[in-house]
This record gives structure tokens, C-alpha cells and sequence, in this order.
């Protein structure tokens, strides 16, 4: 894995802009996350939290189905993804070298083809559950899909252990990412 920032993107709210208690719990639960409410606000909130460093391992903590992802008032799918490809766009050149990320939502992993599209556009490696998601227990009760920065892909029963929470790692790319 590159060197970077580890960062925490949090959904909390509902597709109608209502407070969504699930990414609510989750945030109160975290240290230092960015909240949305769709995807302009996503790339915006990331790109503020980083300022000019890189990213090493990004968090999306989002509600999912096999179809895709809901950034707050914005579904994410793999129909859908053209739309937004050019707003998520600004985020490619914030990743560093071998950067991951961990698309946590319940389900989406069954969606091989929006993971694709979030490789290719920002050419990482992409971590992503194809069963419940519980963020707060850091598991998910499906198997990963995993696609690597190189492109190979895997599915397992364990999430790879650069990309589960370990508040020891984050604290120390915090430090190391702002030299």
C-alpha cells in the first residue's frame, strides 16, 4: 500500500435528506471523518480534508444493494456511474501509488461492474462486501470482492488486513501524510 492519508468518508443522511441514524451512529463512533449528502459533497468534503497530500486508503461508508451505492441523494450504479464519472475524476490524482479503497456498503460487492468503473477511473484497489455491511463492527456477513491496483481479482471470507479499521495505522499516516 502507498504512502498517504487514511480518510473516512460518512453518508448520514437518507435519500430524501433526512438524518440517516445509521451513518450518524457510525460517525459518532469516529474520529476525524468527513459526512456528505451526495456525491458533489463527498469529492468536496475529501478534497478539503486532505488539502494538498495524497490518499492511501479511502473509507466510503454508504448504503448499498447489488445494484450500487447511495451517496446521500445520489444512487451510484453501474447505469449510473457515467453521470458522476467526471465528479469522482477529481478525486484520481489525490491517490498515491498502490492506494485502496474500501467501499463499505452492504451488498454492493455483487456489482463487479461498478467496482470496474471506480478501478479504472481512479486505478486502485477496491475493496468491497457482497453481503450485510456493519461498519460499526468493521464486518461484513458476505464474502469480499476484491479488485487490486494491478487489476487481479479475488474473492475471500476476510477483509485484507491493509484496509480494516486499526486506529494505530491511521493515527500514524495522519502524522506521516502531512510531512
Amino acid at each position: 500500500m502507498g504512502f498517504g492519508e487514511e480518510v473516512y468518508a460518512i453518508d448520514e443522511t437518507t435519500a430524501n435528506g433526512g438524518v440517516d441514524y445509521v451513518g450518524w451512529i457510525e460517525s459518532a463512533i469516529t474520529i476525524g471523518e468527513v459526512n456528505f449528502t451526495n456525491v458533489d459533497t463527498f469529492v468536496s468534503a475529501v478534497l478539503s480534508h486532505i488539502g494538498p497530500r495524497f490518499m492511501s486508503l479511502l473509507h466510503i461508508q454508504v448504503h448499498g444493494s447489488p445494484s450500487g451505492a447511495r451517496f446521500g441523494a445520489n444512487w451510484v450504479s453501474d447505469t449510473t456511474f457515467p453521470t458522476y464519472r467526471a465528479r469522482f475524476a477529481r478525486l484520481t490524482s489525490h491517490f498515491s501509488q498502490n492506494a485502496w479503497v474500501d467501499l463499505r456498503a452492504c451488498n454492493v460487492g455483487q456489482n463487479l461492474t461498478l467496482m470496474r468503473q471506480f478501478h479504472g477511473l481512479w486505478g486502485v484497489g477496491i475493496v468491497a462486501g457482497r453481503g450485510r455491511q456493519n461498519n460499526v463492527l468493521d464486518m461484513n456477513m458476505g464474502r469480499y470482492q476484491i479488485i487490486h491496483p494491478d487489476g487481479r481479482e479475488e474473492t475471500s471470507i476476510f477483509c485484507p488486513p491493509w484496509v480494516k479499521y486499526d486506529a494505530g495505522r491511521r493515527m500514524a499516516r495522519e502524522i506521516t501524510s502531512r510531512l
